[in-house]
Order: C-alpha cells, then structure tokens, then sequence
C-alpha cells in the first residue's frame, strides 16, 4: 500500500497478462506466420504500470501515458492488444476505445492489428459483433462498447465520449490535427478513469505537438514535474551517445534479439555511415532520437549554445548592418541587425506575417506562428498580404534606435521598399542569393556559430528557420542557404537568409581582405 490509497492489483495485471496472451499474431514480426502473442518484458512493464496501479476507489491511478520506443519494436501489437483487453475486460460501463492516427492508412493498419486477432480467436470471434468491419469498427454487445479507428483525415469527431483513446504515431500529425487530438482528448472527462495513450517513435520537428508531449514525458521521468497521473515510458539512445556503439542499441529497442535484428541494425548502420542523411534516418527510426533535420546545416544544440544576453541599449552606441528578407506577400518576412563588437557579433531579428489568415497559416505550415505573436516574436501587418509600407515604417524606427550603416536585400525583392529606405537616408544593397553572394558570409556564419562568436538571444522563430536550412555546395564548395524540403511549404529559411546577409554586410564593411562579387549600392 502506497501514500494516498494508492496499491497495485497484480491480479488485474496477471489476467490481462492471460488475456493478452491468449491472443495470436497473425502476422509475425519474427517467422511471418500466426502464432501466439508472447509478451516481451517491456511490453509487460507498460501494462502493468497502466492497468496495475489503483487509486483508493479502484479506478486507475494513471490517466495519460507517453510510450515511444525505436520502430519495429511491436506497437502497432501492443496497442491493438491492449485496446481488445479494453473493451472486452475493463471496468467501465459501455467503453469507448479509439484507435486515433494522422492517415487512414496508419489507422488502418492499427484497426487490422486487432482485427485480426479477433478473427483467430475462437471466443471472442463469437463475443464481439464485427459486422461493421468496412468501418474499422468492432463492438461489444455484452457491455455496449465500441473500439473504431479513427484518421485525422476526417471530419466528425466532435460528440464522442472516449474512455480510451490511444494516439498512433503522433510524431506525423501536423498542427492542423491538433483539432482532432483536442476533440478526444477533451471528450472523456465524464469517464471514470479515462485512459490517454500516446505511442510513437521519435519525430523531426520540435515544434509538433509530439514534441511538446515528449518534453513533458521527459520532464515527469526525470522528476523535474510532479504528476502521479502521468505515466512515461520513454526508450531512446541520449543524443550524447555514440550511435554507432551496437553495444548501445537495446537502450531503443527493448526487442534486440527477440522481434528487432541485430543485423539488420548493423547494416542500416553502415550505410547510415556514408550518408548524413541516412544517418538522421538511422538516429531517428532505429535509435528512437529526435533529429530536427534530415540534412541539417547547423545542429541545434550548436546554434543554442550561441544563445545569451543581447543587451539591445549597449548596442544602440555600436554600428550595425542589417539583412531583410522580404518573402512572399503572404508569409514570413525576416529582419535581421548584426553588431559586431570586437571579436564578437550579436545578432537580434524581427519578423512579419499578415494578421488575417494568422490561424490558417499557422496550420498549413504545422508552426504556431499564433502563439509567437502573442508572445511578442513576430508582429502582424494589416490584411492577408504582408504590409510593405509597415515592415518599411517599422524599420524606419529602428534606424532611429540604432546606428544602421547598411541593410542588404535580395535584389529580387520589393523595390517599393528599398527605395522608400533609400530616399530616407538609409544606405541598401543589393545581395544576390547565389553562391557568389551568399558563399562567404554563410562560411562566416558557421563558423561564428562553431566558435560560440556570435551571439543571439534565443529567438524562436529565428531558431526554427535555423532547424529548417540546409545548404547547398557548388564544385568550388562555396554554399548557399535551401530548405531541405523544396516541394514543402512548411519550412522557413527567411530569417536564416536574412542574418546571412547581414553578417555579409558587417563582414565585408570591417574586413577589407573580404570582396563580394555582385553587390550593388543603391543610393
């Protein structure tokens, strides 16, 4: 018995253990024929801990859990397993399961599972009314439950009244599936011990919603958060390991030797060896990391180890050179003031994007650039397209604050602009985006970045475009700024554009031995 009336029913463990057990997988991950589900020591400390801790009233101590583990390690099993138990075994008065994914094709895959399983079960082929299977739907009619598979591709999931709901692979829902995520999450709170299961492998984008559960599961396992509601159950190789070490590998794949090969690791190993990116690949789905990029410039825990004090006061005395990105009408405009102070540049940006459409864009692009205007990170321009004359205007009252000496802009860009800051005393040039132009000052930035030389404060819009670039090499290795992702809108590089730009200025007016082809002073 433990503090507050909380104990642990190991009867309740050892029958869904039984129950499970006496499921059979009919599509072995290990011969490729049925055979009997036999759990894995990981697989039974997740249950246990979910089904065996008990509050004082015999309801569930647990009531969210984050389980993620290397790909291949049977959760697809694991959560069709445990959804069966659910709705056959649980305590609760016509349960409701859902099977939620980001696509059809993953929540069919999920619904199969445990589809199948029913179906080489002699008693509960005969309990369970599996009529509606074209539904992705079974039910039980000997308590009223339900267990459906359901995709974020779909409408309608607003009304139901969830006492399971069991989140697959959360790493590919985009922010526009957040509404689904909130619609069954929120939807149990009249249930007696509702149940909140997210399992999935590591994702690539820091700013998901799967990366925010994740934080919080690390965040509880490290007993840096108190929530005895919460259980985490996290299986990854640390970013500061040796990925390469095979030695290594169990601590993401709990089924080394059982379901998951060592040889088939060594080989994806080997050929993530001459790829970095298939050594992202590799880190990612193998190792269970979070890898921000699949052919990142700068690492992220380079560039945030960049991070300190930007005291905008001290540097209103110093010079300082600005690059300006001025994107599509309808996204994300960059600003950028670099102030180099003896060995030392600080780096500080501002960032526009039209206030109409503010939610729908921040859906499209899966970033919560509504979140970052409320916190002040990105200002708004009046209308549905980007507000030339108020990203001008507000840069006009920057030139006030600080010693502006020049500001570089893609020769591209709005020449409106340009010319109203030219006309206004402020001295512009023009920076192509070819290797010529962007070549240097890129070389310059990574290396200030490597040698902790620059200084930035942490922004975070700045530091996703960062997550989002790639580069570019020419046969002369020279390197320019692309998205990693050309067919992709959702990536930003404009204020990665926009910092290259201006540390190009500020390196070219203090070093005279630096020469940059292709530029031209307007004014």
């Amino acid at each position: 018995m433990l503090d507050n009336g909380v104990y642990f029913d190991a009867a309740e463990v050892q029958f869904a253990f039984q129950f499970i057990e006496s499921l059979t997988l009919t599509k072995s991950t290990k011969s490729g024929g049925p055979e009997p589900f036999r759990l894995l020591p990981f697989q039974k400390k997740l249950l246990a801990n979910l089904l065996g801790w008990k509050r004082a009233d015999g309801t569930r101590l647990y009531r969210k859990s984050y389980f993620s583990v290397a790909r291949k390690n049977t959760k697809t099993q694991t959560l069709a397993a445990l959804a069966l138990y659910l709705l056959v075994c649980d305590d609760e008065a016509e349960p409701e399961i859902y099977m939620a994914a980001s696509n059809n094709d993953q929540s069919a895959r999920c619904y199969e599972a445990a589809f199948s399983m029913v179906q080489s079960h002699e008693e509960l082929r005969d309990m369970l009314d599996w009529s509606k299977a074209y539904r992705h739907e079974i039910r039980n009619p000997l308590n009223g439950g339900l267990l459906r598979a359901l995709s974020g591709e779909k409408k309608g999931k607003h009304g139901k009244n969830p006492s399971t709901v069991i989140i697959d692979e959360l790493h590919e829902w985009s922010a526009g599936q957040e509404e689904l995520y909130d619609a069954l999450t929120t939807g149990s709170q009249a249930r007696r011990q509702p149940l909140e299961l997210v399992i999935t492998t590591a994702g690539s984008d820091e700013q998901s919603l799967c990366y925010r559960k994740y934080e919080y599961a690390r965040r509880v396992e490290l007993r840096e958060v108190e929530d005895q509601t919460f259980f985490p159950l996290i299986y990854e190789l640390p970013k500061d390991a040796d990925w390469t070490d095979e030695s290594l590998w169990g601590l993401a794949n709990p089924s080394l030797g059982e379901v998951v090969k060592k040889q088939a690791l060594i080989e994806e190993r080997n050929a993530a060896l001459a790829s970095p990116a298939e050594q992202n690949k590799f880190r990612r789905f193998c190792l269970n990391q979070w890898v921000n990029s699949a052919e990142q410039w700068i690492p992220l825990h380079e560039w945030d180890a960049c991070a300190g004090n930007v005291d905008l006061e001290y540097l209103r005395r110093l010079p300082c050179y600005g690059g300006l990105d001025l994107a599509a009408v309808n996204d994300l405009t960059a600003f950028v003031l670099a102030w180099p102070d003896d060995d030392k540049i600080y780096v500080y940006p501002w960032f526009w994007i039209p206030e109409q459409g503010l939610k729908e864009r921040s859906h499209r692009d899966n970033v919560r650039y509504d979140v970052w205007v409320k916190q002040g990170l990105i200002e708004t321009t009046p209308g549905n397209v980007t507000d030339w004359r108020f990203v001008t205007q507000r840069i006009l009252q920057l030139a006030q604050e600080f010693d502006i000496r020049e500001i570089a802009f893609d020769r591209w860009g709005a020449r409106d602009t340009i010319a109203e800051l030219t006309d206004n005393g402020i001295q512009v040039v023009a920076h192509g985006q070819g290797y010529a132009d962007m070549g240097a000052p890129s070389k310059r930035l990574l290396e200030a970045v490597l040698s902790r030389k620059l200084i930035h404060n942490g922004h975070q819009a700045l530091r996703w475009n960062i997550d989002c670039c790639s580069v570019d090499c020419d046969a002369a290795g020279n390197m320019k700024p692309v998205k990693p992702e050309r067919n992709k809108s959702s990536k930003r590089i404009d204020g990665v554009v926009a910092t290259i730009m201006a540390l190009g200025r500020a390196i070219a007016c203090e070093d005279n031995t630096i020469s940059y082809t292709g530029l031209k002073v307007i004014g």
